[in-house]
């Protein structure tokens, strides 16, 4: 019988000392009798594909003058990719949305990682993206070894809000034995949640850490915080002048792309060059670079993660156990930055088309300079990904028909032992609140809500189709058919829905 996760972590743990997870004799035991169980708890957190440089240098920075210059062309097997996955997710269109993330949330092979860490570590702001990125820093160990052997670290992290990748850093830090010593500096930027320009569907609710570290904040000097602004980039360069140098540079940037969810990674491909870009910027030689990205189908993600393979050493796109398995999120973990002034060329050239535009012109390259040993890697590694998101979808439709009692005791049998392995594998351990980034980071009564959606953003309900059906119809037949043909509770969700998909401005006109 397993043991509920927070008895165990108490058996560990005794009068509040910290002690190994690894030491679980319990877990240990279980993992070791059950080997599919074993098989299947390691292949979540062995979700990562690492682009191989060839020895003869054919990988180089390409000459800045072709750079920018031609229109970008689509690459067939990727687009055949993109058409594949498309075709799958649109099965989903007729669910209500929060029915289907209720049944995802269960068969979330992960999903109880986060409960579990909040309780066994007191971790600080412990959101899904503290897993992710905690799982991150005990994969790959990003952390420069320039930076520990000196004991001074200093990292920029970029659309940050709510900051869960710095308290994560910070338990890491605070808790691992080869850089509890170490001086950590960071600087961090996010669009600001308290200026009026910034709408509520843009900015995330939880302050928590924010209003209590703004000093660390870069808003730029029209205090919006917008990363894409030309002139915010060359101000965060200065922002950060203090450090000595920069060990890290991450990005967790997107938009919300719920309503056109099949084109997410060209809508997005902008704000990742401007990323991109900054982390090219503000880096020292041997930095690291983490970016959240989505599938990599479009030419302006080949031409991205051409551009990084050329400028870092390693280069690897990584889909953590705590991201859950069916959406197209992705992490691109970039080790051993060769430093600007291998790039400086080029990243002149990037920083003079500095935009929300940049991605949506020319191409960052023109295919014929990309070479084939690059494109077949690259194509190797969407593959990859995309059985992994077609596997994770279709076992979800397939079980959203109907789950027996030993399947869902299986389920949680799994949940349990992901959490278990998670705490072990990343050796989490608790860190005190005096060591917080913040002692202050309690979630107060105006800070709690949506625990890191976009401040006034209503939760989606209701089908993909529905709503599409909904933005169709003119005020006065909607109106109409909703009062003729749905019961008053119905009436009031249904219209609530077509009221938050439409502009005031047309709501105005139509009465």
């Amino acid at each position: 019988m397993l043991v509920p996760l927070q008895q165990v972590w108490r058996m560990s743990s005794g009068n509040g000392t910290r002690r190994k997870v690894g030491k679980l004799q319990h877990f240990n035991n279980m993992m070791a009798s059950a080997p599919e169980t074993l098989t299947e708890v390691q292949g979540l957190f062995s979700k990562v594909r690492t682009y191989v440089k060839p020895s003869n240098g054919e990988w180089s920075i390409p000459d800045p003058n072709v750079a920018l210059r031609h229109q970008g062309e689509e690459h067939c097997r990727l687009q055949a990719l993109k058409v594949s996955l498309n075709a799958v997710k649109n099965q989903l269109s007729d669910k209500n949305v929060q029915v289907w993330h209720q049944h995802t949330n269960f068969t979330n092979r992960a999903g109880k990682v986060i409960a579990t860490v909040r309780s066994a570590a007191n971790a600080e702001v412990c959101t899904q993206a503290w897993c992710k990125f905690y799982e991150i820093l005990g994969t790959f160990n990003p952390l420069p070894g320039e930076a520990l052997q000196s004991g001074e670290l200093n990292t920029v992290h970029l659309c940050e809000a709510p900051g869960a990748f710095i308290t994560a850093l910070n338990h890491y830090i605070k808790t691992s034995e080869s850089t509890r010593y170490c001086d950590w500096s960071w600087a961090a930027n996010t669009l600001n949640p308290y200026h009026e320009a910034n709408g509520g569907s843009t900015t995330i609710a939880d302050d928590r850490l924010i209003a209590n570290t703004l000093p660390w904040w870069f808003f730029g000097s029209d205090n919006t915080g917008n990363i894409m602004i030309q002139k915010h980039l060359l101000e965060l360069q200065v922002f950060v002048s203090n450090m000595r140098r920069v060990d890290m540079v991450t990005a967790d940037g997107s938009f919300d792309c719920q309503e056109n969810p099949d084109e997410q990674e060209a809508l997005v491909a902008s704000l990742h060059y401007c990323e991109a870009t900054a982390a090219l910027l503000l880096l020292s030689p041997g930095g690291s670079f983490v970016l959240k990205m989505f599938t990599l189908y479009e030419h302006s993600s080949v031409c991205l993660l051409y551009l990084l393979n050329c400028c870092f050493h390693s280069v690897n796109v990584f889909k953590p156990a705590t991201s859950k398995a069916g959406n197209s999120e992705v992490y691109v973990v970039c080790l051993n930055y060769d430093g600007k002034e291998a790039v400086r060329p080029l990243l002149s050239k990037l920083i003079r088309n500095y935009g929300p535009h940049l991605a949506d012109r020319e191409a960052l390259f023109p295919n014929a300079i990309i070479p084939e040993s690059f494109l077949k890697q690259h194509e190797e590694v969407c593959s990859y990904f995309h059985r992994l998101q077609v596997d994770t979808i279709t076992e979800n439709l397939r079980l959203f028909e109907g789950m027996s009692t030993e399947q869902r005791q299986r389920f949680d049998h799994i949940r349990d032992c992901v959490a278990h392995d998670y705490l072990q594998r990343f050796e989490v351990s608790f860190l005190p609140r005096s060591r917080w980034i913040s002692r202050n980071t309690v979630s107060p009564a105006c800070c709690s809500v949506s625990a890191g959606r976009p401040l006034g953003q209503k939760k989606q309900t209701g089908s993909f189709n529905e709503r599409r059906e909904l933005q169709t119809l003119s005020w006065r037949e909607a109106r109409e058919g909703l009062l003729c043909h749905l019961d008053t509770e119905t009436l009031h969700g249904r219209w609530d829905r077509l009221l938050a998909g439409r502009p005031l401005s047309n709501v105005r006109g139509s009465w």
